[in-house]
């Protein structure tokens, strides 16, 4: 069965790149601009993996994490934090499972990929 990666970024250049680099990899990819978004996506189609950009508008990455680790059906899904601020990165981090800087190469996501969800 295909993986769900859903990219949750407001910089459609970097979400665009990242899904078309995972769907040549065999991943199902999708995209949500703000946390809102992102959050209802999740409710339709429960992803195997979020990559989750920090600063976003409508509602940032730290409260779209602290909504999926309250919601019973998103608890568990792994997420991995994006940023180009290290320090904008939510402090607890045993609310997410890895940290991405941006920008970042094609091998350092894949890396953190395969490590949570394995290949596709």
């Amino acid at each position: 069965m295909t993986k769900r990666i859903l990219i949750v970024d407001d910089e459609f250049g970097i979400a665009d790149i990242v899904a078309e680099i995972l769907t040549e990899h065999g991943y199902s990819a999708s995209i949500a601009i703000n946390g809102r978004l992102a959050l209802s996506s999740m409710a339709a189609h429960r992803p195997d993996l979020v990559l989750l950009d920090v600063m976003m508008p409508v509602l940032d990455g730290t409260a779209t994490l602290l909504a999926m680790r309250a919601d019973a059906a998103l608890a568990d899904v792994p997420v991995v934090m994006m940023s180009a601020l290290p320090e904008a990165l939510p402090k607890d981090r045993s609310l997410y499972q890895a940290a991405l800087p941006k920008p970042f190469t094609e091998e350092q996501l894949f890396a953190w990929i395969e490590k949570l969800i394995g290949r596709s």
